[in-house]
């Protein structure tokens, strides 16, 4: 009797723990450093109402939106091929494999975590710019997807404003979800497109 799952779940798990176990990291750090040092806990951060989630995914949309538009404008602008072919050769059929359940996992995980551990915790101490180029770093997958990484500390410095403006953490942690979620989703039609 042969025991071993079908090859394409151990893709797709494989292709989970890659992605939830830096932020598990995050999240573990986080819990460390607030029980070391007890006044950076985040609580102050975590009021919540309804407006600021409808700001959130107002924002976390628009994030969706202008990264698309940047993914098409980045197929035209030979600099930046490095970048589509990330999303189209890397990224595009990794979501591919992964099930509606799986990518809101990971959205929230993401969300929560990077949110809790670069805006909650980080930016208060080193600032938005600082704390927003930590983020930008953490998305560089290689110097040659730099522009990627760009991207990924623009939307830092607009997700770190957002604390900023209304004092809530759950204002980037939703706006990030909705962002991971669609963009996860668009990748995911990306390789469609391609085959047409």
């Amino acid at each position: 009797m042969n025991d071993k799952p079908p090859p394409q779940v151990q893709k797709r798990e494989s292709i989970l723990w890659l992605a939830l176990i830096p932020q598990l990291v995050l999240l573990t750090i986080s819990m460390i450093w607030i029980s070391l040092v007890p006044q950076d806990n985040i609580t102050v951060y975590l009021n919540i109402n309804l407006k600021y989630i409808a700001v959130g995914i107002v924002v976390g949309l628009g994030l969706a939106f202008a990264g698309y538009i940047f993914y098409k404008i980045a197929k035209k602008t030979k600099a930046f091929q490095a970048t589509v072919k990330l999303f189209e050769e890397m990224l595009a059929p990794t979501f591919k494999k992964l099930k509606v359940i799986d990518i809101i996992i990971l959205s929230l995980t993401s969300g929560f975590c990077e949110e809790v551990f670069f805006r909650g915790l980080l930016q208060p101490k080193i600032g938005i710019l600082t704390a927003s180029i930590a983020f930008g770093l953490l998305h560089l997958p290689g110097f040659r997807y730099w522009f990627y990484a760009v991207w990924a500390t623009l939307s830092g410095m607009i997700l770190g404003a957002l604390l900023i403006i209304t004092g809530s953490l759950w204002v980037p942690i939703t706006a990030h979800f909705v962002n991971n979620l669609t963009g996860m989703f668009i990748l995911k039609s990306l390789k469609e497109e391609s085959k047409k």
